[in-house]
C-alpha cells in the first residue's frame, strides 16, 4: 500500500476533468458578460445617433413648412392691413392659434408697439419678446423651444409692421430621459 504525500495533488489528478470544465464555463460567462455589456453600449451609441438624426430631420421639416406658412401667411395679413380690416386679421389669429403647438400669434407695429395678439394682455404694449425677431427683413425661424418664427409685414413703399408666431412643436420622439 503506498501512500501518497501529495493529496491535494493527487485529487486534482483524479478529478481535472470537472475543474477544467467549471473554468472553461466559468471563462466563458465572463466573455458573454462583457460582450452583452460591448452589444449594449452599441445598441445604445446607434439609438442616441437615431434619435439626433430623426430630431435633425423634424427640425428641418419644421423650419421648411413652418417658414412657408409665415410667408402666405403675411401676405394675408398684409392684405388686410392694407385695407384696414383689423377685425379679419384678429379672425386669422384666433384660428391659427387653436391649431396645435401655437402659443401666441403677434402683430408688432414699427414703433415696437404690439397692435392685435392672440393673448389680449401683451395688445397695446411694447413688445416683451426678443428685440432681435423685430428687425428681420425675411422669414426668420429660431430653433429654440418655443420656436420663435417672425416676418416682415411691407406695404408697397414701407414695412407695415412686424408677424411674431411662437410655435412649440410635437416631438416626433419622446424624451430619452423619459422614456427611461
Amino acid at each position: 500500500m503506498t501512500t501518497s504525500t501529495h493529496p491535494v495533488r493527487e485529487h486534482f489528478q483524479r478529478h481535472a476533468g470537472p475543474y477544467l470544465l467549471a473554468g472553461v464555463l466559468l471563462l466563458a460567462c465572463l466573455y458573454l458578460g462583457y460582450r452583452t455589456y460591448q452589444l449594449d453600449q452599441e445598441a445604445e451609441r446607434r439609438t442616441q445617433a437615431l434619435r439626433e438624426e430623426v430630431r435633425a430631420g423634424q427640425l428641418a421639416n419644421d423650419r421648411q413648412q413652418l417658414t412657408l406658412a409665415m410667408k402666405t401667411f403675411v401676405w394675408a395679413v398684409r392684405n388686410a392691413m392694407l385695407q384696414n380690416k383689423p377685425g379679419e386679421i384678429n379672425e386669422y389669429f384666433n384660428t391659427l392659434v387653436q391649431a396645435r403647438g401655437v402659443w401666441e400669434v403677434l402683430l408688432v407695429d414699427p414703433s415696437g408697439n404690439v397692435t392685435l395678439s392672440t393673448n389680449k394682455k401683451n395688445e397695446g404694449v411694447p413688445f416683451r419678446y426678443p428685440a432681435y425677431l423685430l428687425g428681420q427683413d425675411d422669414v426668420f425661424f429660431s430653433e429654440k423651444q418655443p420656436y420663435e418664427l417672425s416676418a416682415p409685414v411691407t406695404g408697397p413703399n414701407q414695412r407695415l409692421g412686424t408677424l411674431v408666431l411662437l410655435y412649440a412643436p410635437t416631438p416626433v420622439l419622446a424624451d430619452s430621459s423619459a422614456a427611461r
